[in-house]
């Protein structure tokens, strides 16, 4: 039990330093952009004040709208990942879709089911899937593998200004689709 408390005190401290690092070098206009359209979510974890214990994994979901878009093309300040996922944007598979990218990673082993991520009402197929299939983090994940996906839902899933709940499985995050 020390242990895994000690492991993930050392998990979080390490990614606040990261996200501090990861912050100073974001535009004020990205990173305005990027607060409105990033949910990021906690698989099985147990709330200890702002510390999560004992996850599963992390998840990090941005919304990609023309305005994120033209953003990252712009300025390449973001991780490299989503530099690379916004080519979606605009192709074919987004037609009256909403396109979201993903990094997800394991703390634990973890059977990752492309049902269970949520998205208001709706929760993707695998045809929703539009990175290429070698690439998706879909299936078994060991400890500490990470993993960077594609995928869009039905555009009337996103009502501007509404909340609406994004996550996996019982795992969800209250979000305000971004006017």
């Amino acid at each position: 039990m020390k242990k895994t408390l000690l492991y993930g005190l050392a998990v979080i401290v390490t990614l606040a330093l990261a996200s501090c690092a990861f912050a100073a070098r974001i535009s004020p206009d990205v990173a305005k952009l990027l607060d409105s359209r990033q949910i990021n979510c906690w698989v099985e974890g147990e709330l200890l004040g702002d510390i999560v214990l004992g996850s599963r994994g992390s998840i990090q979901f941005i919304y990609l709208d023309e305005a994120m878009s033209l953003a990252i093309r712009d300025d390449h300040t973001l991780a490299p990942w989503v530099d690379d996922m916004n080519q979606y944007y605009g192709s074919a598979g987004t037609n009256k879709k909403a396109l979201f990218v993903v990094q997800l990673e394991s703390n634990k082993p973890w059977n990752v089911e492309i049902s269970k991520f949520k998205v208001g009402n709706y929760s993707p197929k695998m045809e929703d899937i539009l990175s290429p299939s070698w690439r998706n983090p879909i299936g078994s994940l060991a400890s500490g593998e990470k993993g960077q996906f594609a995928f869009v839902v039905p555009i009337t899933e996103l009502k501007s200004g509404t909340e609406i709940m994004v996550g996996y499985g019982d795992d969800l995050v209250k979000w305000r689709v971004p006017k």
